[in-house]
C-alpha cells in the first residue's frame, strides 16, 4: 500500500507541525507555477497535496494508519503461510522398483538371422525406395520454393508499385489522397508492416510541412494541412492545435480559433493561461457573457491551485510581487465586466484582489469607489479616491458624483 509518510518523507510518528514543514517545503519545489508547467512535477505536487491533506486531519490519518497495519500484517500472514514445503527426493527403487534378473533374456535362445541372396534383394530395394524417395522429396522441394519465391516476388513488386504511387501524391502535395491510399491498404493488407509504416512516415513528414509554414507566417497554406493532420494523426498532437488557432488568429478569423482553443481546453481543462486566452479572445469577438464566464472558471482555478500549494489562507503565505502580471490582469477584466452587469459587490471583491497583487497601481482603488458609491458606501468610496489619487490618478478624470474633503 502507498504510504503517506514516504510520500512526504516524514516518521509514521511525526507531529503536525513536521508534517505541515515537510508539506510546505514540498509544494514549494513542486509546484506548476515554479515548474513552467511541467507533466511530471505536477502530478508528484497532487500526491504530495493528496498525501498532506489525509495526514492534517486526525480521523483519516487514523485510518491511514490502520490501513498501513493491516497491510503489513496480510503479507506477514500471507508469506508464513505460503512457504513451499521441500519435496523428499524419491531413489530409482522406490521409483521403478527392483529389476528382476530372472526375466533378462537368454541370449542362447535368441533368433538367428540368415545372410542370403533374399537378405541382399531386401536391402537393395529399400535402398532403392528411400533414394527414390529422396530424389522425389528434393524435386517437390525445389519446385514449391521456386513457386514461393515468383509470388514473392510479385507481392513485393505490388507492394513497392502501391508505396511509390502513394509517394507520388504525397511529393505532389496531395496530402489527404496519398493517406487515403495507405489507409485503404493497410486495411486491405492488415499485416504488411510497411504500409503502417509509410503512414507514419507521411504524418510525420507532414507536421513537419505543416509546423514550417506556420513559422514563415505562411498561416492560409499551415491551416490546410493542419486540417489534414487532424483527420488521420491519432491523437492529434497539443502544440498542433495550438498553432492551428494561431494561424485563424493571425488571420482574423477569431471565432474558429476560439472554437479550437475551447478543443483543446476540453483535454486540458486546468489549464489556466488557456482559459485567460479563451477570455482575452472573446473580448476582442464581443462577445462578454462568454468572456465572463471564461474569467469565472479562471478566478476559480486560481483560488483552487493556490489553495492546493499553501492551504486555505494562501494571501497570507503568497508574495504577491512574485505572482503572474496574468493573475493582476485577470482581476481587472472581471471587475470591469462585473460593473458593467451592475454587480457591484463582485467589483470590490474583483478590485480587493488585484489591488493586494499590485497596491502601487490606482485604477482599482478609482474603480472600487465607483462601486462603493453604487452601494451607498461613501466614507470607503472617498478613502478609495483619496489613494487612487495618492497613486497617481488624475483629479480631472474622477466622474463620481460625491462630496469628499479633497475633491
Amino acid at each position: 500500500m502507498l504510504s503517506y509518510y514516504k510520500i512526504l518523507g516524514v516518521d509514521q510518528r511525526a507531529s503536525s507541525e513536521e508534517i505541515k514543514k515537510a508539506y510546505k517545503a514540498l509544494a514549494l519545489k513542486y509546484h506548476p507555477d515554479k515548474n513552467g508547467g511541467n507533466k511530471e512535477f505536477e502530478e508528484l505536487f497532487k500526491l504530495v497535496n493528496a498525501a498532506y491533506q489525509v495526514l492534517i486531519d486526525t480521523d483519516k490519518r487514523r485510518r491511514h494508519d490502520l490501513d498501513i497495519a493491516y497491510t503489513t500484517r496480510t503479507h506477514e500472514v500471507y508469506t508464513t503461510q505460503h512457504q513451499p514445503t521441500a519435496r523428499k527426493e524419491k531413489t530409482v527403487y522406490n521409483r521403478y522398483g527392483k529389476f528382476d534378473w530372472r526375466k533378462a533374456p537368454k541370449y542362447k535362445t535368441a533368433p538367428v538371422y540368415k545372410v542370403d541372396k533374399n537378405y541382399y534383394r531386401n536391402v537393395i530395394i529399400s535402398l532403392g525406395a528411400m533414394a527414390l524417395m529422396a530424389v522425389l522429396s528434393l524435386v517437390y522441394t525445389n519446385v514449391n520454393e521456386q513457386l514461393k519465391a515468383k509470388e514473392k516476388a510479385e507481392r513485393e513488386a505490388q507492394i513497392e508499385f502501391q508505396i511509390k504511387r502513394a509517394e507520388q501524391l504525397f511529393e505532389n502535395k496531395e496530402y489527404r489522397s496519398a493517406l487515403l491510399l495507405t489507409e485503404e491498404l493497410i486495411k486491405n493488407n492488415p499485416v504488411e508492416y510497411r504500409f503502417a509504416a509509410k503512414k507514419d512516415d507521411f504524418i510525420e513528414q507532414l507536421n513537419n510541412v505543416a509546423t514550417t509554414e506556420y513559422n514563415q507566417q505562411s498561416y492560409a497554406t499551415a491551416i490546410n494541412d493542419f486540417k489534414v493532420l487532424t483527420d488521420f494523426q491519432n491523437p492529434v498532437r497539443i502544440a498542433n492545435w495550438k498553432m492551428m488557432a494561431e494561424c485563424y488568429l493571425k488571420l482574423g478569423n477569431l471565432e474558429n480559433a476560439a472554437h479550437i482553443y475551447e478543443y483543446v481546453l476540453e483535454r486540458d481543462d486546468e489549464n489556466l493561461q488557456l482559459v485567460l486566452q479563451l477570455a482575452e479572445l472573446y473580448n476582442k469577438i464581443g462577445n462578454s457573457e462568454k468572456e465572463l464566464d471564461y474569467y469565472n472558471e479562471a478566478r476559480y482555478l486560481f483560488k483552487k491551485f493556490q489553495e492546493s500549494s499553501y492551504g486555505a489562507a494562501f494571501e497570507f503565505i503568497i508574495d504577491p510581487k512574485e505572482m503572474p502580471e496574468t493573475y493582476y490582469n485577470m482581476f481587472k477584466a472581471r471587475a470591469h465586466l462585473q460593473f458593467d452587469n451592475d454587480n457591484m459587490e463582485e467589483v470590490v471583491k474583483d478590485c480587493n484582489w488585484g489591488i493586494f497583487l499590485r497596491p502601487e497601481r490606482s485604477e482599482l482603488y478609482y474603480l472600487r469607489a465607483q462601486a462603493r458609491k453604487k452601494l451607498n458606501q461613501n466614507n470607503r468610496a472617498c478613502n478609495d479616491i483619496k489613494r487612487a489619487i495618492e497613486r497617481g490618478f488624475s483629479k480631472n478624470s474622477i466622474k463620481i458624483d460625491i462630496d469628499c474633503d479633497y475633491l
